[in-house]
């Protein structure tokens, strides 16, 4: 596909942007104003801390707030010390929302956003979708699933260059230079039933120059992230999961859900 932002992906349902606050100082009066500034910015929106099974999707506005507890030597969006989600359904409110924060936070703080949109899942068969989700852990408060890892992504252009059945055959189980291979769904079955997940997608389409196509989100009790991080070794295996060899990473933010900075 050309970057000229063709959406090969369907209709957006709703918005939602990561913001993610590098203070320029990490000092009580820093972590003061953090708390004053995310007070300010969250009226209106419903604190998705407290967030259980279906409930994420009755409000239509909601926010959340993360805190980077460590590795925070690294620099721009994987170091972040903190970080928000503000999701509507009407993209200005979340436009505004940021432009908010960055006013409250003028000088003070290094920001770093990034949008995505939620979409209708695409799948192949009623099998696929019934894999993905009738064992699927339910979304818990933040009080039980804690650990939050967001890791924005892109496909190569050779991906995009695929057929959209040729893409999904990938995810299945299949043959590969004449060897069984389990593909994306089996390489991730391990987190089905103990983590999270949701994928956002690039609010504008996909291959986009400079942009993500996709950001990926998950939760998981603390107890998990040895699971979570088995997943991505098994992903990142061409030799199981060939899909990998289109896959370009971004940069991988991990941190606790709390209930305010």
């Amino acid at each position: 596909m050309s970057a000229n932002g063709n959406n090969h992906l369907g209709v957006n349902l709703a918005y939602t942007t990561f913001l993610f606050v590098t203070p320029a100082a990490d000092d009580d009066t820093a972590r003061t104003r953090m708390r004053a500034v995310g007070g300010n910015v969250s009226r209106g929106f419903f604190n998705d801390f407290e967030a259980e099974g279906g409930r994420e999707t009755t409000t239509h506005e909601t926010i959340q707030f993360l805190v980077n507890e460590e590795g925070r030597e690294q620099k721009g969006l994987a170091g972040a010390r903190y970080a928000m989600q503000v999701c509507s359904k009407y993209r200005p409110r979340l436009q505004d929302t940021e432009a908010e924060l960055r006013r409250r936070l003028c000088g003070n703080a290094e920001i770093v956003a990034i949008d995505g949109a939620v979409r209708v899942p695409q799948y192949t068969s009623a099998e696929m979708h019934a894999y993905a989700y009738r064992h699927a852990i339910a979304r818990q408060s933040g009080r039980l699933q804690r650990s939050v890892i967001i890791i924005p992504m892109s496909k190569t252009e050779e991906w995009w260059a695929k057929s959209p059945l040729d893409r999904h055959a990938y995810f299945y189980p299949h043959a590969e230079n004449g060897t069984r291979v389990h593909g994306h769904a089996r390489a991730a079955e391990a987190g089905i039933a103990t983590i999270h997940r949701k994928l956002y997608y690039n609010p504008e389409g996909t291959g986009r120059a400079g942009e993500f196509d996709f950001i990926t989100y998950f939760e998981c009790a603390d107890e998990h992230l040895p699971t979570f991080d088995n997943i991505c070794r098994a992903l990142r295996d061409q030799r199981q999961n060939p899909e990998w060899r289109y896959v370009i990473e971004g940069p991988e933010w991990r941190g606790k859900r709390v209930l305010k900075w």
